[in-house]
């Protein structure tokens, strides 16, 4: 990739870049594939991006360039700290044609999750034909691990999900066998309190 990219908290970023991050959830092909499907007003968005300050079962990292403007974003939400696991998401402007980027983006979080945050597993639901998103799974080394048939309605119409998961030893070994060149940076993700998040006591990047 010819560019440099980032992955910087959502709460980091300046109101403009934190607006252009909604009007990149409120794209069509987006909510097209998302559980809620209907427009976020800026109230909302606002609102979600001020509990996340606090809330450290979540976290999102927008995918920003040197320029700091945001294309996207990948997450961790319903973090357990106990068990150690969280869940998968993300999300694309298709604004943007850089081959690669998500998979990139996504290793990246990835490696945070289990080499910085102690995670042992992340899990995900896809959609059932969003095609791309199985891919990248499955390009990522999770294993689907189940599907609900005929589960959420999407649409007018009634949907499966497929379960996916990966497992933190599955990653390590691996990994080596992707073709992805990790250059993407993470920033510190810091809560109010001013420490960075981690589950086992590490230090945050």
């Amino acid at each position: 990739m010819s560019k440099i990219y980032e992955l910087i908290p959502l709460t980091d970023l300046d109101r403009t870049a934190q607006l252009r991050v909604l009007n990149i959830r409120n794209e069509e092909f987006i909510r097209e594939w998302m559980f809620t499907e209907g427009v976020i007003s800026e109230a909302e968005h606002l609102a979600w991006i001020e509990r996340l300050k606090a809330d450290q079962s979540q976290i999102c990292l927008v995918i920003v360039d040197e320029h700091t403007c945001p294309f996207g974003a990948v997450n961790l939400k319903k973090i357990d700290k106990r068990h150690k696991s969280a869940e998968l998401g993300f999300y694309k402007t298709r604004n943007i044609n850089e081959k690669g980027l998500m998979a990139k983006s996504l290793a990246a979080l990835i490696d945070y999750s289990f080499d910085t945050l102690g995670l042992e597993k992340i899990y995900t639901e896809v959609f059932d034909g969003n095609l791309k998103s199985l891919n990248i799974h499955k390009m990522l080394l999770f294993t689907e691990e189940g599907f609900l048939r005929s589960h959420i309605v999407n649409g007018e119409k009634r949907i499966g999900l497929r379960l996916f998961g990966l497992l933190k030893n599955e990653w390590q070994k691996g990994k080596g066998r992707i073709n992805i060149r990790n250059d993407i940076t993470i920033h510190p993700i810091k809560r109010i309190n001013g420490e960075c998040d981690t589950i086992d006591g590490k230090d945050g990047v």
